[in-house]
């Protein structure tokens, strides 16, 4: 069942209904009920694997425990995570392993014309319910929480519906307490005005946005022969842009369904292209899933005995305040190889949306002494200078998605020498884009609109509660919030791209 569709919508307002009918106590097993209905709806293997890997997780978090031996927490948690990760890039992965796959294809009988067991096995979702269980068993180990004794309390946290195929990720210890709550949520007019107007806006954005300026990425990164020159960066600009239409209208959805049920899910995005530097945008950018890298991988892998004894080597070797520093970009290579894997497991992924972005870090971290003298002398505390800083940082991004966009590394490389190539402007080359005068309209006034949304939404420092236009809006009188709703739900209905054999629920993060 995609987000993005009638269906969703019914689905959500039925769940809510009766959610609110029931008496407290009961509506926990309302809630688990319609999350494995929507897992179920989601292929019956997305629901075979989010079961399998709530088992396994739920017992290696009991026997990971504090009142278990040491032996046996530890053994426990291997077991857990290796099964668990092994499933994940066994099947999720699948396609990208070569040759292993290729004899998998002859164990299940595949030819050109017929599609293999694991093809139909890949489930929705799997990456995100993947880490954000790992992760209970490890909170379970390090002694964060714990156990969770009820499995039913347990199987609701791995299926939650509103975040299953998309996150945003959670901790059991933050989201048990307001499943907890549920009991207690009233049902109020104001709740359902916010709920459809977030809900409305994440349509906007992927139907009228994202799915629109899709065209011209999808002309540019498939004729990189006849587009050169500045067309490579348009669509680089292009794919940014939908990217983020895409996967921030997905938690906007995701966000406005919780809520209406009473069940606030943590935000993912805070204005991204806003930043000013690389490592600002990856805080800014599926803040969720960062801050499960930084608790489960990165802090933790600095603390093993082979980082320590390369730190100390290090500092031996180039003196404490360089040699401190090795260890982390060794632990920040690890990371970001993990980051790109994690994207769908292929060589550009790894390079586009990892290995590059730690190259932007570690040398950005390199040259900072250099950066604080330059900074001070361009008066980088000035409105010109943070323009720079944004352009400079959105420019790197795209770079980068480059390589997330095109078919493979090879093509990625060809498009980057089709830069230098000389290119024309003519009347037909832009009309080949895909986009004729009035969807182009549509989608400059769309995107204006988002742009608008994000500065308003921006603070400079990320401690500061952004703005939200949402919470401005509901201060107003009970007929703007809703004529804000019909605006959007209009704007959807009448600009939105979908239509007979248009796939407009097929988020790129649940098909990468």
């Amino acid at each position: 069942m995609s987000l993005v569709s009638a269906a969703f919508l019914i689905f959500v307002a039925f769940t809510a209904f009766i959610y609110y009918l029931m008496p407290g106590g009961a509506r926990r097993w309302v809630l688990l009920a319609a999350s494995l209905a929507f897992c179920a709806s989601c292929g019956f293997y997305s629901l075979v694997f989010v079961l399998l890997a709530a088992v396994t997780t739920y017992i290696g978090g009991l026997l990971a425990g504090p009142s278990k031996s040491r032996g046996l927490r530890n053994a426990a948690t291997v077991i857990t995570v290796v099964l668990n990760l092994g499933i994940l890039c066994s099947v999720r992965y699948y396609g990208v392993i070569g040759i292993f796959a290729e004899n998998l294809n002859k164990v299940f009988g595949a030819s050109e014309n017929t599609r293999t067991f694991m093809y139909y096995a890949v489930p929705v979702g799997m990456a995100f319910y993947t880490l954000q269980l790992i992760g209970y068993t490890l909170d379970c180990r390090w002694e964060r929480t714990e156990p969770e004794k009820n499995f039913f309390r347990y199987l609701l946290f791995a299926t939650y519906f509103p975040y299953f195929t998309s996150g945003p990720m959670n901790s059991y210890a933050n989201l048990s307490v307001k499943l907890d709550g549920a009991k207690d949520a009233v049902f109020t007019f104001e709740k359902l005005r916010e709920s459809a107007i977030r809900i409305a806006w994440g349509f906007f954005k992927k139907l009228v946005i994202a799915d629109r300026i899709a065209l011209v990425v999808n002309n540019i990164y498939g004729d990189h022969e006849t587009f050169g020159g500045l067309y490579v960066f348009i669509g680089a600009a292009c794919f940014a842009i939908q990217l983020y239409a895409d996967f921030s209208g997905c938690m906007d959805v995701v966000l406005g369904a919780s809520h209406l049920l009473g069940i606030e899910m943590p935000e993912n995005f805070n204005s991204p292209f806003l930043a000013h530097t690389i490592r600002e945008y990856w805080q800014r950018w599926h803040i969720t899933l960062g801050g499960w890298l930084r608790d489960y991988l990165f802090y933790p892998m600095l603390r093993t005995s082979v980082f320590v004894k390369i730190g100390d080597v290090s500092k031996k070797l180039f003196g404490k305040k360089k040699g401190k520093k090795v260890p982390t970009y060794f632990g920040l290579i690890i990371l970001w190889a993990a980051v790109g894997y994690w994207h769908g497991g292929l060589m550009k992924y790894v390079i586009g949306t990892g290995l590059l972005h730690c190259f932007y870090i570690i040398l950005g971290e390199l040259v900072e002494p250099v950066s604080v003298k330059l900074r001070k002398a361009l008066h980088s505390d000035k409105l010109p200078y943070k323009i720079f800083q944004t352009a400079r940082t959105f420019f790197l991004i795209c770079l980068g998605h480059i390589f997330f966009r095109a078919n493979n590394v090879p093509d990625a490389v060809m498009m980057y020498k089709a830069i230098f190539r000389p290119f024309s402007m003519s009347r037909e080359t832009l009309a080949s884009l895909g986009l004729d005068t009035g969807n182009l309209i549509v989608l400059l006034v769309a995107f204006a609109v988002l742009v608008a949304v994000d500065i308003y939404k921006y603070r400079e420092k990320q401690e500061e509660e952004p703005r939200l236009v949402l919470a401005r809006i509901m201060s107003k009188p009970v007929v703007v919030s809703w004529a804000v709703f019909m605006l959007l739900a209009v704007a959807v209905l009448i600009f939105g791209m979908y239509g007979l054999g248009y796939d407009s629920g097929a988020f790129i993060y649940a098909r990468i």
